[in-house]
């Protein structure tokens, strides 16, 4: 047993290990084809050769990029001086071990230099932007930087001791990463028993309250949260855990500062989304709260007139409940019209497409319902039915006990509940029965009230 807990101790330490040996003959063999070719950036494809290549007017050290040359400098192209850039820089770095970086700027020009030796110009024509002479001096100190962190990160390529020590925290950091996966699925399963302790203990005492009849549909809603959440938590260490990874060696850190400026840029984003749509989703909470007090309102007012509390000429007591429907849901499309440009991505045409998808299928699936709802309208607001009435509808003969959105419910002398829909009630005659003729007949109905 003990055996069986070392080794289940010592699996995430053995998986680390492998994580790290493998991240060794990686870096090794970017390594050796780092220093196997020269120190030119990159071999540009043939033409008409279709890739996601680098531009052939980009200048790059090692995956990081320098500049962009777009004009014609001396009667060569953008492709030629990047080329004859790539060569200056290969000579300077395997001349020196650890250059200075200098340049020199002019009115229309700025001249770059690794100890004293020219590598490359930079022209006002080389810049994308509406005023080139006005930006050429701030992009001329931020391809400095670039050009500097491009030769630190050269003269690491051929620090052993360097890059031994960045494994050492690689590892350290893989080892910290796995440990941390393996806390928030513990974590995951803490939390998943507490929860379900938690939502069925009321069920047990049988106190019928909201959540013991709803339990299982909370715990499904509540496992699918937990899942989501330690998703999102597991993805985001190990997203840290692979831009640490790539900082630490000159060959992959600018796909780190990549993956990091991405990953940043989405939590900002977010984050800014987020805030914008606080003040929309008020409104429209508050919108939709102004529209539950009207429907509640008018439900306690219509309530009134169907017990007779309040008789009114232009409305009577079997027409009320059809008209507090309609009240509801003329209240509910209004209250959705007049919220839905505060909700977060109205006005993107995702969501108006959505919406018109929605509507389309919303109309073609309820056609029916609403037919049925419109019907049963009509004969409320007809007197054709109400409620305590006995009736006979074809073939079917008895009290009517509810009127609901789209069937009549009616009870007959067996005691049987008979739903008929109202488009079934609306074909056929309908016949009200005031006197029982059939002395067989009981003098009480069972489903009629005495």
């Amino acid at each position: 047993m003990s055996c069986q807990r070392f080794f289940s101790f010592t699996r995430p330490l053995r998986n680390a290990a492998r994580i790290a040996w493998l991240q060794w003959v990686c870096l090794l063999l970017a390594h050796g084809l780092a220093h196997g070719q020269p120190l030119d950036v990159f071999t540009p494809r043939p033409a008409g050769v279709q890739s996601n290549a680098r531009p052939p007017n980009a200048l790059y050290l090692h995956n990081r990029h320098i500049a962009t040359f777009r004009a014609t400098l001396l009667g060569d192209s953008p492709a030629e001086r990047v080329v004859l850039a790539s060569e200056a820089l290969a000579a300077v770095l395997r001349s020196a071990e650890r250059p200075a970086v200098t340049h020199t700027a002019t009115p229309d020009s700025a001249r770059f230099e690794l100890n004293g030796r020219t590598v490359f110009f930079l022209v006002a024509a080389d810049l994308d932007t509406p005023r080139p002479d006005a930006a050429l001096a701030a992009t001329s100190q931020e391809v400095q930087i670039r050009l500097e962190k491009a030769v630190a990160e050269a003269a690491e390529l051929d620090d052993h001791l360097r890059m031994a020590s960045d494994l050492l925290l690689c590892l350290g950091a893989t080892l910290l990463a796995g440990w941390l996966v393996r806390c928030i699925l513990a974590l995951r399963v803490r939390v998943a028993r507490t929860v379900h302790a938690l939502l069925h203990r009321p069920a047990q005492r049988g106190t019928g309250n909201l959540v013991a009849l709803f339990s299982e549909h909370a715990h499904m809603a509540c496992r699918l949260v937990t899942n989501a959440v330690t998703l999102l938590a597991v993805l985001l260490t190990l997203d840290t855990w692979i831009d640490f990874v790539l900082m630490q060696f000159a060959w992959t850190r600018p796909w780190g500062e990549q993956s990091a400026d991405w990953m940043q840029g989405v939590l900002h984003h977010f984050a800014n989304a987020s805030a914008a749509a606080v003040p929309g989703l008020v409104i429209a909470g508050l919108i939709f709260v102004i529209a539950r007090m009207v429907s509640r309102a008018n439900a306690a007012f219509m309530h009134r007139v169907q017990s007779g509390d309040i008789q009114l000429a232009w409305l009577d007591a079997h027409s009320a409940m059809a008209t507090r429907r309609l009240c509801d849901a003329g209240v509910w499309l209004f209250a959705v019209a007049m919220a839905y440009p505060y909700l977060p991505g109205a006005e993107t045409e995702a969501f108006k497409a959505l919406s018109v998808i929605a509507g389309l299928m919303l109309s073609l699936g309820a056609s029916g319902a609403v037919q049925h709802a419109i019907l049963g309208m009509g004969l409320m607001y007809s007197r054709s039915l109400s409620v305590g009435q006995r009736v006979r509808i074809g073939d079917n003969e008895g009290t009517v006990i509810a009127l609901g959105m789209f069937t009549a419910r009616l009870r007959t002398r067996s005691g049987e509940d008979v739903c008929l829909p109202y488009k079934l009630i609306f074909d056929l005659p309908i016949q009200h029965v005031t006197v029982l003729t059939d002395a067989a007949t009981p003098a009480r109905d069972p489903g009629q009230s005495p």
